[in-house]
């Protein structure tokens, strides 16, 4: 009989333990940032590209790996989301990005992207927030979009290797 509650007490503590984690992953990991790097299927968003402390090694960053199972869509309309694919993604968009599965606790952090949101509408040129201006073609030549930030030294680039 004693054995019997021990094991049934045994059983009771694992299957609590069982679903905390279960309801832990459950929740999402969302952060709200700038596309400041795209590499292969690699995107880096920083919280504040800008941020002062530490030449900008204080803000909130990760890296989201693209997927097949990432959902893309842009923000059009204010609130209604169109479909898009990863070649809509450009450095120096606002996005909200939700981590998918396990996340790396570094910094940045590091985990596969489950959706991506581009929050910009149809037409508009990509956000930059980024003092240094961005590089949006890839030609390694800051562009400052109509009422963006005017480029000094430097440029935020991103490399298009697979």
């Amino acid at each position: 009989m004693k054995k019997s509650l021990v094991l049934l007490g045994a059983f009771l503590a694992m299957l609590l333990v069982g679903s905390a984690v279960a309801v832990a992953q459950t929740e999402p990991d969302t952060h709200l940032g700038v596309i400041t790097s795209i590499s292969g299927t690699q995107v880096l968003v920083e919280e504040d590209p800008q941020d002062p402390i530490f030449g900008g090694m204080g803000s909130e960053k990760g890296y989201f790996t693209v997927i097949g199972e990432t959902g893309i869509s842009l923000l059009v309309g204010g609130d209604a989301l169109a479909p898009a694919v990863f070649e809509d993604l450009q450095v120096g968009q606002l996005v909200e990005i939700t981590y998918a599965g396990p996340v790396l606790e570094s910094y940045p952090s590091q985990g596969d992207a489950g959706s991506i949101v581009i929050l910009a509408g149809p037409g508009e040129e990509p956000l930059c927030n980024i003092a240094e201006g961005c590089d949006f073609d890839g030609d390694g030549v800051a562009e400052v979009p109509s009422g963006g930030y005017a480029p000094t030294a430097g440029a935020v680039q991103y490399d298009n290797a697979s």
